[in-house]
């Protein structure tokens, strides 16, 4: 009877014991897996030009207005902070890189990423981040500071690693013995992240060596992207005018993207005529894009049919009348949230 008792006492506590769990479970809040959009594209969107705030590039007004839909605040959930943009003609910065760094695009593959010295980011309105660097080799130390907080990583081997930063202040600081590669900034409880890996100036032959490199396909896979938007072409225009290898290498990425990111839909999207090519040209090169994306069953983001021109809309374009200004942006932003709404359906 006794042995009895004793079991019963302990079926009692297990009871209990689950059933608190249980209780702890339901009340606390439940956090979504964020929906993740990742945006490889030029210096149309990573925003060279008269634009004059991170915030103010086409995929971040896009990540606000799909926030408003979902009942979220447009500042909430996660932002990519690059650790460089690429160039001069930029009315913002991402961050301040300290002297003695120098630019690890070409080693790791991931746009803006810098090496040898310390990267600062501003912070203000976020509550965490999660900090991306690459080690060379196992044991290369790195550093985040905010405010008078300082976390501390010791790579387990060489690649690309994260660590997460809680109660960020106005600012982070990361330094290390590899490579910065970014920050994505999260702020509330928002359930969408956007990843804007743009990089100015860049043409599929950079994204295919890229991919090539330790850091950038690691990323991507680590995302898990929902949505990969690609939308590239006006350099390959410019560089070559080759529509065959242009098409060649647009489907290249696309697959090597799609290898390690399986889940992703995809938007494809084209680039406005500019006024000095030939708008047949520039057309019938941007339709290499359209059919693609056709071919895939994919939404297109199209421009190049739908976006005037510098003579015909001022507005819309930085004083070079090809870069665009906070207008243009905003015109893209109102044509890619219903292809990107309609690729996360």
């Amino acid at each position: 009877m006794r042995a009895f008792r004793r079991h019963r006492t302990w079926l009692a506590v297990v009871l209990g014991v689950a059933l608190t769990a249980a209780l702890l479970a339901f009340t606390r809040p439940w956090a979504p897996r964020p929906l993740r959009v990742v945006v490889l594209s030029d210096s149309l969107t990573e925003g060279m030009g008269q634009v004059t705030a991170l915030q103010n590039t086409w995929p971040h007004l896009v990540g606000a207005r799909l926030r408003a839909q979902r009942g979220e605040a447009a500042s909430a959930g996660g932002t990519w902070l690059p650790a460089s943009v690429n160039g001069q003609m930029f009315g913002f910065s991402t961050a301040t890189a300290m002297p003695g760094s120098w630019a690890a695009t070409g080693k790791v593959g991931v746009p803006g990423a810098l090496a040898g010295s310390a990267v600062t980011w501003a912070t203000t309105g976020f509550d965490s981040a999660v900090v991306q660097v690459y080690a060379n080799r196992p044991g290369e130390l790195f550093t985040a500071s905010s405010g008078d907080r300082q976390i501390g990583f010791t790579s387990p081997d060489a690649g690309l690693h994260s660590f997460t930063v809680d109660d960020v202040g106005d600012d982070l600081t990361v330094r290390g013995d590899g490579v910065v590669v970014g920050v994505l900034a999260r702020a509330g409880t928002g359930t969408l992240d956007v990843y804007n890996l743009s990089w100015s100036g860049s043409s599929t032959t950079d994204w295919l060596g890229w991919l090539d490199r330790p850091a950038l396909l690691p990323l991507i896979e680590a995302i898990d992207p929902d949505v990969v938007v690609l939308s590239l072409g006006g350099n390959d225009f410019w560089i070559t005018g080759d529509r065959d290898r242009f098409a060649g290498q647009l489907r290249a990425i696309h697959d090597k993207v799609a290898a390690v990111a399986p889940r992703a839909r995809w938007v494809f999207g084209t680039q406005p005529v500019p006024d000095s090519a030939s708008a047949q040209d520039w057309r019938g090169f941007q339709q290499i894009t359209l059919d693609y994306a056709a071919e895939l069953g994919a939404p297109a983001i199209d421009l190049v049919n739908r976006m005037p021109g510098a003579t015909a809309a001022p507005q819309l374009y930085a004083w070079d009348h090809t870069h665009l200004t906070d207008a243009g942006h905003a015109f893209i932003a109102d044509l890619a949230e219903p292809a990107i709404r309609k690729a996360l359906e």
